[in-house]
């Protein structure tokens, strides 16, 4: 029997709409429906929310479980959240169509998720109003001390610099900034009200780029007081992400069908890293990491014994930095973290126990840390492991190491289903190309060579040229670190993409051919 799962990403990027079909292609009983592409917008044109409504409509009575993006669904998907001019009534006219799918079609179980908007810490609008260019870093620097103030933390000087900022940023742009955010939490408090009323089984609220201060922290209190004026507290989880959470809530839904509660062991390189707060989040690592793994439906575990799979992390060793910063890195990614110890624990745990492993490559944010890769490729990890990543914020690469991680957990490492065993493992070999060939080798080196020539952020009439660069030099890197092939063959660049007309956000795939030395997909 084959369950059939609707599903809304949160925009069209491979990120959102790509990787939770990729993982529901390797299992043998879970169909992902989700709308065509060319329906879900680009960058700031949003989707087509209504056509996507009716198709949800037509597609419903087919389908067990729906896993929903209110942010697609309500303002055409994550940039719109953040630029959209809809006003309140609007917004709530469109969440109205939650009430009516529930009402038409109650054996759908909705598993929704609703941003609480980022606030950049940034002078760019490249994914923000126009206005983001100019104002962006003094308006988020605004938010931070009106958060401080209304908890009382603010002192003298924050005070008098808070007002300096009101004083100076446009009345109208900050106008447009406050109303949209008072509209936004209007949606997520509705949000909270549709779990209370039975219209969603869970709501997921992943924090988009967030911080210990600002309107996303004062959003989430708001979303804590209403879950628990409303006794929701069980069914309302929100925690930092974006990107990886279709990917998360697919795996949820794939435990639930199976009655699955993965059990997952989880270690770190460094004995600082659970409690380092990584870039663009507001919390300890493992608070990140046990939100992940409760949302998905597992349980974390502190030993190996009775685990189902486990979870390695390279976490920082006292404070993460960019991935592009790593040229430069302190003495503490050596003094205070165990690279060598961490690779010796997943050897140790693949002999012991032959169950999956995943590795996230979190001690750096928007890449991956070459070291610890390098490292991984001359030890033979990548021949062991059933998921790795490194990509954007920690969350984003933990929950999409996790989501494959539990697929491969209930399937037991795929023994004896070839197929799929192929599918995943071309995932992980794109992993590897998008996370830390792309992002921590060769867009560094463009970046560098280009600087001044072509608009990363803007291809226009240079497109063909950046992604015959991108291929010519990911190739090249990929057979000259497997030379003998990865799992199941020899990696092939089988196809490349800018998405957003720009290099940081990337739609790529990898196939494993099947000439490649040594005997067996494993390389034993």
């Amino acid at each position: 029997m084959t369950h059939h799962i609707l599903y809304v990403p949160l925009d069209e990027r491979a990120c959102n709409y790509d990787f939770p079909a990729r993982l529901a292609r390797m299992t043998r009983d879970t169909a992902l429906l989700e709308p065509p592409a060319e329906w879900m917008g680009m960058k700031k044109r949003p989707a087509d929310f209504d056509r996507i409504w009716s198709w949800i409509f037509e597609n419903a009575a087919s389908c067990s479980h729906a896993v929903l993006s209110v942010d697609t669904l309500v303002y055409g998907n994550i940039i719109n959240s953040r630029t959209h001019h809809r006003t309140r009534e609007e917004c709530m006219e469109t969440l109205g169509n939650f009430r009516l799918l529930k009402e038409r079609f109650p054996q759908l179980s909705v598993h929704a998720f609703n941003l609480v908007a980022r606030v950049a810490a940034y002078n760019s609008d490249a994914e923000d109003p126009d206005y983001w260019a100019c104002w962006g870093l003094k308006i988020w620097r605004f938010a931070c001390l009106e958060d401080k103030k209304s908890r009382g933390e603010a002192d003298e000087a924050e005070q008098a610099e808070l007002e300096a900022l009101r004083a100076e940023i446009p009345a109208e742009i900050l106008e447009d900034f406050l109303q949209r955010r008072r509209v936004d939490r209007a949606v997520n408090l509705e949000c909270v009200q549709l779990v209370r009323d039975g219209v969603f089984d869970v709501l997921t609220v992943p924090k988009d780029d967030t911080a210990e201060y600002g309107y996303a922290a004062l959003d989430q209190m708001a979303l804590a007081a209403r879950a628990r004026e409303l006794g929701v507290t069980d069914r309302v989880l929100v925690y930092p992400g974006a990107d990886e959470a279709g990917s998360v809530l697919f795996a949820r839904v794939f435990n639930l069908l199976h009655g699955y509660r993965p059990r997952i062991y989880v270690r770190y390189s460094s004995t600082l890293g659970p409690t380092i707060v990584p870039r663009y989040e507001d919390r300890p690592l493992h608070e990140g990491v046990k939100a992940q793994i409760t949302s998905l439906g597992g349980i974390v575990l502190d030993s190996p014994e009775r685990s189902d799979c486990m979870l390695a992390l390279n976490s920082p060793g006292k404070r993460m930095i960019e991935s592009m910063e790593q040229g430069n890195k302190d003495l503490t990614f050596s003094t205070h973290l165990n690279l060598h110890e961490l690779f010796r624990f997943l050897q140790y745990y693949h002999e012991e126990y032959g169950r999956p492993i995943g590795l996230a490559e979190v001690s750096v944010s928007n890449g991956c840390e070459n070291d610890c890769m390098e490292l991984g490729l001359r030890l033979g990890a990548y021949e062991l492991l059933d998921a790795v990543g490194g990509w954007n914020t920690s969350e984003n690469t933990i929950g999409v190491v996790l989501a494959q991680l539990a697929v491969a957990s209930w399937y037991d490492g795929f023994r004896e289903m070839p197929d799929e065993r192929r599918l995943s493992d071309e995932f992980l070999a794109g992993s590897l190309t998008a996370d830390w060939l792309y992002q921590s080798n060769v867009l560094p080196r463009f970046l560098l060579e280009t600087q001044g020539r072509i608009d990363p952020y803007r291809l226009g009439g240079d497109y063909g040229e950046t992604v015959e660069y991108f291929s010519r030099e990911l190739q090249r890197l990929l057979d000259e670190k497997f030379p003998d092939g990865l799992r199941a063959g020899k990696p092939r660049l089988q196809s490349l993409e800018f998405q957003w007309d720009g290099v940081f956000y990337i739609r790529l795939r990898v196939s494993l051919g099947a000439e490649r030395k040594g005997n067996g997909a494993n390389g034993e």
